[in-house]
C-alpha cells in the first residue's frame, strides 16, 4: 500500500492528494482519515510538494467531498424516507425535533460532529437527511477542513517532514 501510494503521489504529484482526499471525504470506506491526512502531509514534504498548495488542495477536497455527500442526502432523503423498507422506523417528529434542535444551536453539534473521529463522517448524511441550510452547512466544513484537515497535514509535515 505505501509503496502504491508513493507511487501515486510521484507520478501525478497534487492531483493524486486532491483525488484520494475528495474520494474519502465523499463517503468511500477506506483507511482512517487521520492517518491518510497525517501521510500525505508526510510524503508531500517527501516529494518537495509545496506546503501551501497541498494544503489548499487537501482543504478543498475536503469541503468539497463532505458537500457532495451532503448535497446527495439533501436531495435525496424525500425518496429515502418514502421508500425506507418497514422495518426501520423513523418518526417524522423526531426528525423535525432534531433539526428545531439543530437550527437552535447555529450548528454548533455539527461543528464538533465533524472534529470528532470517526462520527465526522457521518455528519454529511445526517446533515443532509435533516435538511440542515446548506449556506450553514457549508460555513462549517469550511471551517473543519480547515482545522482537520489543515491540521493533520501541517502534523505530517512538521513531524515527519524533519
Amino acid at each position: 500500500m505505501h509503496e502504491l501510494l508513493n507511487g501515486y503521489i510521484s507520478t501525478y504529484g497534487y492531483l493524486a492528494i486532491f483525488c484520494l482526499v475528495l474520494i474519502q471525504e465523499s463517503g468511500v470506506p477506506g483507511l482512517p482519515n487521520e492517518f491518510v491526512l497525517f501521510y500525505f502531509g508526510y510524503i508531500s514534504h517527501q516529494f518537495h510538494l509545496s506546503y501551501i498548495i497541498v494544503l489548499a488542495l487537501v482543504i478543498i477536497a475536503d469541503t468539497m467531498g463532505s458537500f457532495i455527500l451532503y448535497l446527495l442526502f439533501y436531495h435525496g432523503s424525500n425518496w429515502l424516507i418514502q421508500n425506507k423498507p418497514k422495518w426501520l422506523r423513523i418518526p417524522v417528529n423526531k426528525i423535525t425535533s432534531l433539526k428545531k434542535r439543530i437550527s437552535a444551536t447555529n450548528g454548533r453539534t455539527i461543528l464538533i460532529g465533524k472534529l470528532t473521529p470517526f462520527v465526522r463522517g457521518y455528519i454529511p448524511v445526517a446533515a443532509g437527511m435533516l435538511q440542515v441550510d446548506p449556506v450553514i452547512y457549508g460555513r462549517i466544513i469550511l471551517v473543519t477542513a480547515l482545522i482537520w484537515s489543515g491540521g493533520w497535514i501541517t502534523a505530517g509535515w512538521l513531524f515527519f517532514g524533519r
